[in-house]
């Protein structure tokens, strides 16, 4: 095979392997933190932590307590299949078993959208839909 010929082979090998990465479209990870507002009387402005592994979903979430200006840390599992995620956790060293899920869905424009749902004993259950923007990493 002459030298031209190899050339040519190799840039059009190289030509087509960058044109099918091209059209592959993969689906964004959720890792990363968001900072989150849940909707209640008022917005609320929640931190949330997100470490994505294939479909396996853990994380933090930063909830405000009933003292002004502090927050506690509730450790979070759960999944991500077919666009939606859930993720469940409970308050540790509350007074009662405080538990808190979420779901929600990545959308068009980045963002996650969903609803947290908030539980104790004798409480019942609260739903506060949420939006979440992800921070940008610095550099």
């Amino acid at each position: 095979m002459s030298r031209t010929t190899t050339t040519m082979i190799a840039v059009l090998a190289l030509a087509g392997g960058l044109s099918a990465q091209h059209g592959r479209t993969e689906t964004p990870g959720l890792t990363g933190t968001w900072n989150m507002g849940l909707e209640g009387d008022h917005v609320i402005p929640v931190a949330l932590v997100l470490k994505q592994d294939g479909e396996a979903l853990q994380g933090t979430i930063s909830m405000p307590t009933n003292r002004t200006g502090n927050t506690v840390d509730v450790a979070l599992k759960g999944s991500i299949a077919k666009g939606t995620f859930t993720l469940s956790g409970a308050v540790e060293g509350a007074k009662e078993t405080t538990t808190i899920e979420i779901s929600g869905k990545l959308n068009d424009e980045g963002m996650l959208a969903g609803k947290v749902t908030m539980g104790g004993r004798g409480e019942g259950h609260h739903d506060m839909p949420y939006t979440a923007e992800r921070l940008k990493e610095r550099k």
